[in-house]
């Protein structure tokens, strides 16, 4: 079988014949399933480039296969799939030990020993045919397969915006008079895949969003946040400007995944009971919060938070907010998938999962 493997901590990807075991005694309680599409997100990248140190291969072996986006067709069906029926295997699984894996919820594991496919001792998707539980394998909804494999992605936003919403339980009322969030303001930080999905699903929630970047807005991404009304600042010179203009706001998530210290800009911007969400991983820098701030998030009800995974629930969610996007927004749905490449062009393939095109939303990696 066909698979992309890399060697972890080591740089560099091929495309090569691995493996696949088929015997009846492995495959019980598993759904087989063919492997139609994959994406390809930063974290891909990150490993393909020998820049992410966490990575492990699956117990006893020396190479991983990469991928955690992947869309499959079921060729043996049971257990409540049938064939033909597209699916989506979801990535991170449980340790096995703690309560919450137990009950499938591994996005809280508290052992820090639970697996996730393509990134840590699990192979991943990127490959011809995987056996899967069908415990892991979320439904696809034929009519939005086109841009289904923004499920993933998507659904670690939805279980980040879950996260948000539960903490602002805490106030007896964060919604508006109206009962919804029209009235509230949240800012994004990052105009890349992950900052523009979110403000998309911020809009879809109903919040008022901004986005900004410390650099101008590429065509296709002004003609993504275009229709959904998403506003742009170019943060380049601080926030002052936008602060005096708009005022503070309610919600700040930053996604640029940059320097931490961009964290000491963003924490006078939020209103009293205002909360600032933590989405991705700095890659330098520090930063410090002096007591006059300690007192000040105390006194005003302010909260930093970190976001994570999503899980089953999440992914559901993530499709219909995807079916949803096609309805209302479908020029921005139509515009996601920014490129295509199939698996018989091995050279367009790595230089993919090395690098990123300006404007990149999505890459998806066909296996024809």
């Amino acid at each position: 079988m066909k698979a992309i493997v890399v060697k972890p901590p080591k740089p560099g990807v091929e495309i090569k014949d691995v493996e696949f075991k088929e015997d009846k005694l492995s495959t019980v309680g598993l759904v087989k399933i063919r492997i139609l599409e994959n994406g390809i997100c930063g974290t891909d990248r990150e490993i393909v480039n020998g820049k992410r140190t966490s990575v492990k291969p699956p117990a006893g072996k020396d190479e991983l296969i990469l991928g955690h986006e992947a869309i499959g067709v079921v060729e043996s069906g049971g257990y409540g799939l049938k064939e033909g029926e597209l699916v989506m295997p979801i990535n991170k699984r449980g340790c096995g030990k703690c309560l919450n894996c137990l009950i499938g919820r591994p996005d809280f594991c508290e052992t820090g020993e639970g697996l996730v496919a393509g990134t840590r001792g699990l192979d991943g998707f990127m490959r011809e045919y995987l056996y899967d539980d069908p415990r892991y394998l979320v439904k696809i909804p034929p009519s939005i397969r086109d841009i289904a494999i923004l499920a993933q992605p998507l659904a670690d936003l939805e279980k980040s915006i879950e996260s948000i919403l539960i903490t602002q339980r805490r106030i007896p009322i964060w919604t508006c008079e109206d009962g919804t969030y029209n009235c509230r303001n949240a800012l994004v930080i990052g105009t890349g895949p992950t900052g523009i999905l979110f403000s998309l699903l911020l809009r879809s929630y109903g919040f008022q969003v901004w986005i900004s970047n410390r650099r101008e807005l590429l065509d296709n991404e002004k003609a993504i946040l275009d229709e959904p009304g998403i506003n742009f600042y170019n943060s380049a010179n601080g926030y002052e400007k936008l602060v005096t203009a708009e005022g503070k706001f309610d919600l700040i998530i930053d996604t640029s995944g940059s320097s931490a210290s961009i964290i000491q800009q963003l924490v006078p911007l939020l209103k009293n009971n205002g909360i600032l969400g933590l989405f991705g991983f700095p890659r330098y820098d520090s930063f410090s919060l002096d007591y006059k701030t300690i007192q000040d998030f105390v006194i005003n009800n302010r909260v930093i938070l970190g976001l994570d995974n999503g899980q089953k629930p999440h992914f559901q969610q993530a499709l219909i907010h995807l079916a949803s996007w096609k309805s209302l927004w479908p020029k921005t749905a139509s515009m996601l998938i920014t490129k295509t490449v199939s698996i018989n062009n091995a050279e367009e393939v790595i230089r993919s999962l090395k690098e990123k095109a300006p404007g990149e939303i999505k890459v998806k990696i066909v296996w024809d």
